[in-house]
């Protein structure tokens, strides 16, 4: 009887050996032809998919996870075998030519989240604004001799002036200074005809002092009213006054200043 039992049971495992044989056969077979989807990535990589979804730009809209990964994920091959080059998909454009993409982009999956390293950045930044890097290239200043990444700490970040330089008055905003310097050519100052006298006396400040205490007509008009839209005008007297004095008296004294020895003062 023990026998009997012994062999019965011997026989039971002998047929689940074979049907767990015939069922790993079935599942191998069929795996391998199996399409994995993106969505299948998800499973064991949803930190991934949220990063994408959060800054993945293109990455995010134009494009799926195999359209990078062909193949998926092998069991048992390292990460870094199946992940592409950036220049499988970006070239065409002198930015894609350059070398160390992932110096910028560290995270292909938030291409859009670009974090700056080093402090030799112009030649890169140029090839996307190559009109801001020869205006600055063009006009020698200190903005002339730091790198782009000393004042655009972040891509996409605009700095104040007034981060690094003093206001020309109390009050002063960002938009003040803008409105006479251009950024990437800061010593070409243009301007219009509403600059109050304070933001020159900031660097002419002996001047102002000689114009307001002047009590003439001349200090009650404001800078910009004489020197006209660009720094460094110096117009002529007569663009205002003409000829205000008889032949005779002008020939002798040819120069305004012979007499009016300083226009911003004129009875000194």
């Amino acid at each position: 009887m023990r026998n009997i039992v012994l062999l019965t049971a011997l026989l039971m495992m002998a047929v689940v050996l074979s049907l767990y044989d015939a069922g790993s056969g079935w599942c191998e077979d069929n795996a391998s032809d199996a399409q994995l989807q993106n969505s299948d990535c998800v499973k064991c990589h949803p930190e991934i998919v949220h990063q994408n979804q959060q800054a993945g730009g293109k990455h995010k809209t134009e494009v799926g996870c195999l359209d990078c990964h062909e193949g998926g994920h092998p069991p048992k091959v390292p990460g870094e075998k199946i992940i592409p080059k950036c220049s499988k998909c970006h070239e065409g454009e002198e930015h894609f030519q350059l070398e160390g993409c992932l110096r910028c982009h560290q995270n292909p999956h938030t291409p859009l989240n670009i974090v700056f390293s080093g402090d030799n950045n112009m030649p890169a930044c140029a090839t996307c604004h190559p009109e801001q890097v020869d205006e600055i290239k063009s006009n020698p200043s200190a903005h002339a001799e730091v790198d782009c990444t000393f004042c655009h700490t972040k891509h996409g970040y605009i700095p104040s002036c007034l981060k690094c330089h003093e206001p020309h008055r109390e009050g002063q905003q960002f938009k003040d200074c803008v409105s006479c310097h251009q950024v990437h050519q800061p010593l070409n100052v243009t301007y219009g005809d509403n600059v109050p006298n304070k933001d020159c006396g900031a660097c002419h400040g002996d001047l102002e002092q000689e114009l307001e205490s002047g009590h003439t007509k001349h200090a009650k008009l404001k800078c910009v009213f004489c020197h006209k839209n660009k720094h460094g005008v110096r117009p002529a007297c007569q663009d205002c006054h003409g000829v205000p004095h008889p032949p005779k008296m002008m020939k002798r004294f040819k120069k305004c200043v012979d007499c009016h020895v300083d226009p911003h003062n004129l009875v000194k």
